[in-house]
């Protein structure tokens, strides 16, 4: 469709589109609190679970799941916090579908803060999909990543 310059206002090349293209809407199914990750068992988007695990004297176990995003940086930093001055912390990402940014930057302040500590901070099992953000921002060597829960634990100190 070829539309004259010049000649339509607002209004009439509003409705030119709509005549062209219909009424603007959004794809059935295309809403972020319908998504479902298949194989992975998360629904709907945006759920994630965090769990401490009993483990070894001075060493303690986060278990992350699901979505990790703003709305599970605020819990992870407290558990953070409640493992400075252990020997070890290790977060298992066995479970964790995805991480955005907000949690990439709470893993690398985690990282820095036990330190000070001389908290050792092992992440486990940790997925393609996190692995590869990981890799992207170039923070791998940024971590110490082991392949399951009992080598985390072992690289823990436990």
């Amino acid at each position: 469709m070829i539309i004259p310059s010049g000649g339509l206002r607002r209004s009439s090349l509003s409705s030119v589109v709509k005549e062209t293209f219909g009424e603007p809407s959004m794809i059935e199914g295309h809403r972020l609190h319908e998504s479902r990750i298949d194989g992975r068992g998360v629904d709907p988007a945006g759920v994630f679970t965090i769990d401490e695990v009993p483990g070894p004297a001075g060493v303690v176990t986060v278990v992350l799941a699901g979505e990790l995003d703003m709305a599970a940086s605020s819990a992870v930093r407290s558990r953070v916090d409640a493992a400075a001055g252990l020997r070890g912390l290790v977060i298992d990402l066995e479970g964790a579908t995805f991480i955005d940014s907000s949690m990439l930057k709470e893993l690398l302040r985690a990282s820095a803060e036990l330190a000070r500590y001389e908290t050792r901070l092992v992440l486990a099992a940790v997925p393609p999909t996190v692995r590869r953000l990981l890799e992207l921002t170039r923070t791998t060597e940024l971590f110490t990543i082991a392949a399951d829960r009992a080598e985390a634990l072992r690289a823990a100190g436990a």
